[in-house]
């Protein structure tokens, strides 16, 4: 074995201890060009020979900072040509995310850098995510959870592994890191975004721990990161329970018995994988959410809202949830003329549906849902209504019944009607989240291409 500086020497035996890393596998690491992500980069780049695993590297242009982004993104291509490496770069407007889903910026850049890291993960075909977590980020993020009042899930930060993920500088400290490139005489970019005391991270590292350490306990971290590393190990002997979720489409269920018939810990794990599966995560998850979420469920009945956007309701003896379903009120048959190309808002149903040729640029969110059409092959005017009986529409060549795509998509019957879809004279063309009919999809002689988008508005 090759003699490695103390950092690479300690990363190596976690990695093979844990088994982060194995013969054979593809890694991508998540690189901003930071010195965590630097040093995490110039680690693996030097054991992936020796421990024969490939590399490649990802970075996201958050389109935050101007010219200093662009100086990250560059920093980082240069690094990864220099040793021959590739690496996949993504620009994303992170600003406009945010202001879609409601939430803050630090929690919409956090969405998008791993939704792409996963998109980017599936086409390379990595078999691992390698991100720079350190420990003074798990310190933080415990902090963070305890702000926000977390479970005990919440206490025990940041798992080494985590399904594809994997997180092979978590037990190495920030000086540990610094003192790393140092003796490698490696270069980095700084984010001045660490220093905007607007987010709650920044202000947890540059003002809290600061003065926990000066006025409380010296070893504040220490001891906070040993408490994380406890309760991972307390929470690994607890027997894990099999949560029955089914999957239809975008809809996801658990039987109310399940959740019902079993402790109020137990209950709560349940939720947690629920709502995991749902949304991807459980950041701005509360205790009143939880709460919301087991009234629903001890009534049998009624619905609620939990951030994101996501909807989660009781019926038939299952609890549901899905993320912009686009369901509308409770209201009687309708049906509405459609201007195309254009902007319609339906105030009384709380429904925006924006259209545009493909190629004229269009001003519409494009993380609503969306299709594209070909309109020669439409019978106009368009339209949208609601579900009739004995709808159909054509899928795999053959013609289904609606009620059949529905029931197949975990769609309660009584929530049917409230599906908005999208219909030209003659024919459905599209159910938004759920099919595009194959007689309005778009072909390689198509020449009339228009994008449609339906999202909710206010009523």
């Amino acid at each position: 074995m090759k003699k490695y500086p103390y950092l690479l020497k300690t990363v190596s035996r976690l990695i093979q201890e844990q088994e982060l890393i194995v013969t054979g596998d593809r890694v991508l690491i998540a690189f901003s060009g930071g010195p965590d992500s630097t040093a995490l980069s110039d680690i693996l780049g030097k054991l992936c020979e020796e421990f024969k695993f490939q590399l490649a590297f990802f970075h996201l242009n958050h389109g935050l900072r101007g010219q200093e982004a662009l100086r990250d993104q560059n920093f980082c291509v240069e690094w990864a040509k220099k040793r021959n490496f590739e690496i996949f770069i993504e620009q994303y407007d992170v600003k406009a995310y945010k202001k879609e889903l409601s939430i803050s910026l630090e929690e919409a850049a956090r969405k998008v850098r791993y939704q792409k890291l996963k998109e980017v993960a599936e086409l390379w075909k990595a078999d691992k995510i390698a991100l720079g977590h350190h420990r003074n980020d798990q310190v933080e993020t415990i902090l963070m959870n305890i702000i926000r009042g977390t479970g005990i899930n919440g206490l025990r930060g940041m798992p080494i592994r985590n399904g594809k993920f994997i997180r092979p500088l978590l037990r190495t400290s920030l000086d540990e890191i610094h003192r790393y490139l140092e003796e490698q005489h490696l270069a980095f970019v700084i984010d001045s975004t660490n220093l905007d005391q607007s987010f709650l991270r920044n202000r947890i590292r540059n003002g809290l721990i600061p003065l926990l350490k000066q006025d409380y306990n010296a070893k504040i971290e220490e001891i906070i990161f040993r408490m994380g590393l406890n309760i991972q190990e307390s929470l690994s002997i607890i027997p894990e329970e099999k949560w029955s979720i089914e999957k239809k489409g975008r809809l996801f269920r658990l039987p109310v018995s399940s959740l019902v018939e079993t402790s109020d810990f137990k209950r709560r794990q349940g939720l947690i994988e629920l709502i995991n599966q749902v949304k991807g995560d459980t950041y701005h998850i509360t205790r009143a959410h939880f709460k919301a979420l087991e009234y629903i469920i001890k009534k049998g009945k009624g619905q609620t809202m939990l951030p994101e956007k996501i909807s989660f309701w009781v019926d038939n003896g299952y609890i549901y949830g899905r993320r912009g379903e686009l369901l509308l009120g409770d209201i009687p048959n309708w049906s509405y003329i459609l201007k195309i190309p254009g902007i319609n808002k339906f105030e009384d149903i709380g429904l925006i549906i924006e259209s545009f040729q493909k190629n004229i640029p269009g001003q519409f969110d494009l993380k609503a849902l969306w299709c594209e059409i070909d309109l020669d092959k439409c019978d106009l005017p368009l339209l949208v209504r609601n579900f009739l009986n004995g709808d159909r529409v054509v899928v795999n060549g053959k013609e289904k019944k609606l009620k059949t795509i529905f029931h197949g998509q975990g769609i309660p019957e009584n929530w049917r009607k409230k599906v908005p879809i999208l219909c030209d004279q003659k024919k459905i063309l599209w159910i938004p989240g759920i099919l595009l009919d194959e007689r309005a999809q778009v072909q390689e002689n198509s020449k009339s291409i228009f994008i449609v988008s339906m999202r909710t508005g206010k009523r």
